[in-house]
């Protein structure tokens, strides 16, 4: 079975900053499919609506563009985490 990404846009619209992390943190927490093979990344967005898309790496089989990509998703993860510190005062 070929693993999936599954990105998950979680809606924060009305959410105070300083709650934003605890909240997708809690959501983040609750996702834990067992059949799913894969990676789950969690964005957090403003907007009022959730919504989950699924990207099936099979369309990437060139090894240097798939390190390409996990090079980007993990910067993407610390760039989200700096901004979210930021938002609640940590500097």
């Amino acid at each position: 079975m070929e693993e999936k990404i599954l990105v998950i846009y979680i809606g924060v619209a009305g959410i105070r900053s300083i709650d934003i992390a605890d909240y997708v943190n809690k959501i983040s927490d609750r996702i834990s499919p067992s059949t799913f093979k894969g990676e789950i990344i969690v964005i957090p967005v403003q907007e009022n609506d959730t919504r989950i898309e699924c990207i099936n790496p099979k369309y990437i089989t060139d090894e240097s563009l798939i390190e390409e990509h996990t090079n980007m998703l993990n910067k993407l993860k610390k760039e989200l985490d700096y901004q979210t510190e930021q938002l609640n005062g940590k500097n």
